[in-house]
């Protein structure tokens, strides 16, 4: 009798942590688009108008930035990154290095380039959490959210 509460405990308890995880965020969830490209090197940028190099759309906080509109897909440990903007695409590999309860960690290849990213909630203050993909990869960090 003991083993089958036993075996039915582990079972509960399986379930009810496979729930906890139900509201994960993966890479493959959505279409992302890009809002901003910043510098990793801080030296090479004199001042802080030159970190963001680039972002999505027009931004007051930015005027110098470049305006160019990327966006990433992401199935089957394939990434697929589109700038209609200077019409190119390139083309990656995505793995699950480890996934925690506050969001999913990745090593992703980008045109012969290794990074990692991460997938996880990011609160605003006038906004409720949404899932947000920074890459830190090379010399920049890119950093994604959901197209709309």
């Amino acid at each position: 009798m003991k083993k089958i509460i036993s075996i039915f405990l582990m079972l509960i308890f399986t379930f009810a942590l496979s729930a906890c995880n139900s509201d994960e965020f993966a890479i493959e969830d959505y279409e992302w688009k890009m809002r901003t490209v910043m510098r990793n090197d801080i030296e090479v940028a004199q001042n802080e108008d030159e970190l963001v190099v680039a972002v999505g759309e027009a931004d007051e906080l930015y005027p110098d930035a470049e305006i160019v509109d990327l966006t990433l897909t992401a199935k089957n440990g394939e990434i697929t990154v589109t700038d209609t903007t200077n019409n190119k695409t390139y083309n990656g590999t995505y793995k699950v290095s480890q996934e925690t309860p506050d969001g999913t960690d990745y090593e992703v290849t980008i045109d012969g380039v290794s990074g990692n990213a991460t997938v996880a909630p990011t609160g605003y203050y006038d906004d409720p959490e949404i899932p947000t993909l920074p890459i830190n990869i090379g010399n920049y960090s890119i950093y994604f959210i959901p197209k709309e």
